[in-house]
């Protein structure tokens, strides 16, 4: 269901990460991003059925999409496609590390 949101200019991409900014989502995807107006806690239910989990606040991350993992200072962050980087809160990280993400 979350993926009909996504705007006319990226249907039919490929999801990398949501994130919170004010009352608005920023949808990253392969084809670029852009704002819809939505809760994350709203979207987090859509997303359920999707390969991904939310890694801080403000942050969703689609599994594929990360390339790489770093960890330092207590704090992780995830690299994914594109460049772009996602912060991993502590609250978040020990879910993600017993699902096998790093």
């Amino acid at each position: 269901a979350f993926l009909e949101r996504l705007p006319p200019k990226l249907k039919g991409a490929t999801l990398i990460a949501v994130e919170a900014e004010d009352h608005y989502l920023r949808l990253h995807t392969d084809r670029g991003s852009d704002l819809i107006l939505m809760r994350l806690a709203d979207a987090l239910k859509e997303l359920e059925g999707l390969e991904g989990a939310q890694t801080h606040r403000s942050w969703w991350a689609a599994r594929a999409a990360v390339h790489e993992v770093r960890r330092g200072d207590g704090r992780a962050e995830l690299t994914l496609e594109g460049g772009l980087i996602v912060p991993v809160s502590r609250r978040h990280a020990r879910a993600l590390r017993a699902a096998g993400w790093w």
